[in-house]
């Protein structure tokens, strides 16, 4: 009981008998740098942590009270004080607008680490080890105008019998390579395109997996950029994960990380 009288003096005036500032100042120092912090931080990463923000500005507004009851509060007798009857909630109101701002600091910063926001503000924040809002690249990336090749004639036999000389339509060129594969376990490999590869169970697929009913017909892409690799799900109904974690946003991959399309199919990415 000493103590905690104790304590609860030398929260609001320094020491027992004292009529000095009060632990309430350190306890105020604390939460006001988690507040700065936290918006200077957020806003030079331009993260999406508007409700973090109020929740450490919200918190920190609880010592105010406190600050009010030792300046309206006779530091001799403080008891004649009109708002000593209400000491007590002030001074847990006090400790906890010390404490919750740190708390909520280490909370937003372990939420947001090695994190970035969309510099457009539309994306949300994404991991600043892929150098760029995903998002903002795929609908940044230009296009490749669609080439429409013009069917090409093949004349008739010299007999001048057996073929009609119908109209054939070549077969579109293949695209480029680059030196990543996706591997199978039983050796089978697939060489990745440049750009852009996409997966799936159709044929028109650049990697077509026909033997898995739970892969999707167009199931994934994975985006070439820079000698960089970023998987893409589709919104496939059979998900796509990388290392057992289900693919939700964009993931770089990196050699040996283990791909796993539906329920089936399992390649690992090599570089």
């Amino acid at each position: 009981m000493a103590t905690t009288t104790a304590f609860f003096s030398w929260f609001f005036y320094g020491r027992v008998g004292g009529s000095g500032m009060g632990g309430w100042l350190i306890f105020l120092v604390l939460a006001l740098a988690a507040v700065i912090w936290m918006i200077y931080d957020s806003g030079t990463r331009r993260l999406p942590a508007l409700g973090w923000k109020m929740a450490v500005i919200f918190t920190t507004a609880l010592i105010l009270p406190t600050i009010l009851f030792w300046f309206t509060t006779d530091r001799v007798n403080f008891t004649q004080s009109y708002l000593y009857p209400y000491a007590e909630p002030i001074f847990y109101l006090g400790i906890l607008g010390g404490l919750l701002p740190i708390v909520l600091a280490v909370g937003y910063y372990v939420t947001f680490q090695g994190m970035k926001g969309c510099p457009r503000g539309m994306h949300g924040s994404y991991e600043a080890i892929l150098g760029q809002c995903p998002e903002c690249a795929r609908m940044d990336m230009p296009r490749e105008p669609m080439i429409v090749q013009s069917p090409v004639a093949y004349p008739p036999p010299s007999s001048g019998r057996g073929h009609s000389g119908e109209s054939v339509a070549p077969l579109p060129p293949s695209k480029r390579k680059v030196q990543a594969w996706l591997v199978s376990s039983n050796g089978k490999s697939y060489q990745l395109c440049e750009h852009e590869t996409s997966i799936g169970r159709m044929a028109s697929n650049d990697i077509y997996l026909t033997n898995d009913a739970t892969v999707s017909r167009q199931h994934a892409k994975i985006v070439e950029q820079g000698g960089r690799f970023k998987l893409f799900d589709l919104g496939s109904k059979g998900l796509t994960r990388v290392n057992g974690r289900t693919v939700r946003e964009p993931v770089l991959l990196e050699t040996d990380d283990e791909v796993k399309f539906g329920d089936n199919s399992v390649l690992q990415f090599k570089k």
